[in-house]
């Protein structure tokens, strides 16, 4: 009758993280679905650095005469160490202590809790998971819920009666390293106490409109078309995207298992484009075999090597790109050293090339205008195996500014970046 509280914790539970837990402890009403099997898996950060994984049901009468269910949240206290053990993924932290029944609602409420160890760990990605929302909602709208988490401060999910699903998918698209920041609950309504990231939403259209109107929050109805504004538009977007449509959740399993400590949300745009020619190799090798054997049959059909050393002096690396070692080789003299002598054209158009990459790459706005209507026909007339390498040096060109974008104080140089990105999805853009 004193109001909702924190009734009982272990001894290593610091009082700045139990002020906490009262401030985010759902109270009456505060479930969806208020019947005897509504639940919500909750996730967000503690003060103290440790991270709260909780399980909202509905536990017998209220007891205040309100009428309805008791909302009863048990809370596990999870340092960052114990969470890595389980890839950084709250629902496996959940799985494992349903497993060893540490969840179990006992039937009068203790005064103390004792601490607990959860055994096992977790995988980095759980496969069978994707592919089952490969199939529904699909790839399309998983992409989009991808985009859409990384772009806005808050997410609501509405229109399907599989939300613990899809956030869990969501957590299973991003790199373990970048999970910790995605706070979530999967079935309680909106309440400022909880400002989770990523939230869900009943279908009653007052409810909808309320939500929309909250800022900096956007709504994804799963009923509909998944909307254009979220379309997957960066690197990592792109990739999820291609994996999902593919089915070949094992190049992320793959990628996931590599620890990659200093990772941060802001840098997946830049990785996912460098993993997605690794993920053509992984899904493609076939056609890669078959790049590698055109280029082994242009150099043998040049001749001996000593007019090779002649052009490949001819065609040097454009002067602004000489003096540095962290700066790729532009395409055309590289792939100089694997053509015939007398194709000048050839060599003009990927001189040609050349320079509309790295001007636009480096800001300038015509360049970028005019590789956009360029780029097609010269795609057309050179063809991937000419075009691999070429590519190859315009994405080193590319992470190399982005990495060199950081201003004094950690912030990223936008224009400069976005110049990259923008010459990278006209290169890589496979639609």
């Amino acid at each position: 009758m004193a109001g909702y509280q924190v009734v009982a914790t272990s001894p290593g539970v610091c009082e700045a993280d139990r002020r906490e837990l009262a401030i985010w402890g759902p109270s009456h009403g505060s479930l969806i679905d208020s019947g005897p099997d509504g639940v919500s898996f909750n996730f967000h950060p503690l003060p103290s650095g440790a991270y709260c994984v909780s399980r909202t049901t509905v536990a017998g009468e209220e007891y205040s005469g309100r009428g309805g269910g008791q909302v009863y949240t048990q809370c596990l206290i999870v340092p960052a160490e114990e969470l890595s053990r389980f890839a950084n993924n709250p629902f496996a932290v959940l799985r494992a202590a349903l497993a060893g029944g540490v969840l179990e609602v006992p039937r009068q409420l203790p005064s103390r809790l004792e601490p607990m160890q959860l055994v096992g760990h977790s995988a980095a990605i759980d496969s069978s998971l994707l592919l089952r929302l490969c199939h529904r909602p699909g790839p399309q709208w998983l992409a989009t819920l991808v985009q859409a988490a990384l772009s806005c401060p808050c997410v609501v999910l509405a229109g399907s009666n599989e939300t613990e699903h899809l956030i869990a998918g969501l957590l299973n698209c991003l790199p373990p390293e970048c999970r910790l920041a995605f706070s979530f609950s999967t079935g309680l309504r909106y309440s400022p106490r909880r400002p989770f990231r990523i939230v869900t939403q009943a279908g009653d259209p007052a409810e909808l409109r309320q939500a929309q109107r909250r800022p900096g929050t956007t709504v994804l109805d799963l009923s509909q078309t998944p909307p254009s504004e979220f379309a997957p538009i960066d690197g990592w977007g792109r990739l999820i995207e291609h994996v999902l449509k593919t089915g070949q959740v094992s190049f992320l399993a793959a990628q996931f298992s590599k620890r990659r400590f200093e990772l941060a949300i802001d840098d997946l745009p830049a990785l996912g484009l460098q993993l997605m020619e690794g993920f053509e190799d992984h899904v493609l090798p076939a056609k890669h075999h078959e790049e590698r054997r055109a280029k082994e049959k242009i150099a043998e059909q040049a001749g001996p090597s000593d007019w090779l050393d002649g052009l490949q002096r001819a065609h040097a690396a454009h002067r602004r790109f000489r003096g540095s070692a962290t700066l790729a080789t532009p395409g055309a003299a590289r792939i100089a050293e694997s053509l015939p002598t007398d194709d000048h054209e050839l060599l003009e158009k990927l001189e040609l090339l050349d320079d509309l990459v790295f001007e636009a790459i480096d800001g300038k706005d015509e360049a970028l205008a005019e590789l956009r209507e360029t780029w097609p026909k010269l795609h057309e007339e050179l063809g991937d195996a000419i075009l691999a390498e070429s590519r190859e040096q315009y994405l080193h060109r590319a992470l190399f500014i982005w990495q060199g974008s950081i201003e004094p104080g950690g912030i990223r140089e936008a224009s400069r970046a976005i110049a990259a990105l923008e010459v990278l999805t006209i290169l890589f853009d496979e639609g």
